[in-house]
């Protein structure tokens, strides 16, 4: 059984950026998640079997 998976990044919502506003809501500019680091998956290793 394959105990690696691939899961939707938490913080970008899968998009691999997130976009920093400023206090009005205007989107500033774009980054890479650094979650992800821009790939859109956090990959979770050592699940439970």
């Amino acid at each position: 059984m394959n105990t690696q998976k691939d899961k939707p990044c938490h913080h970008c919502d899968g998009k691999g950026y997130i976009q920093i506003r400023d206090c009005s809501g205007e989107i500033q500019r774009e980054e890479n998640c650094s979650f992800c680091n821009g790939t859109g998956k956090i990959e979770s290793k050592n699940l439970p079997k």
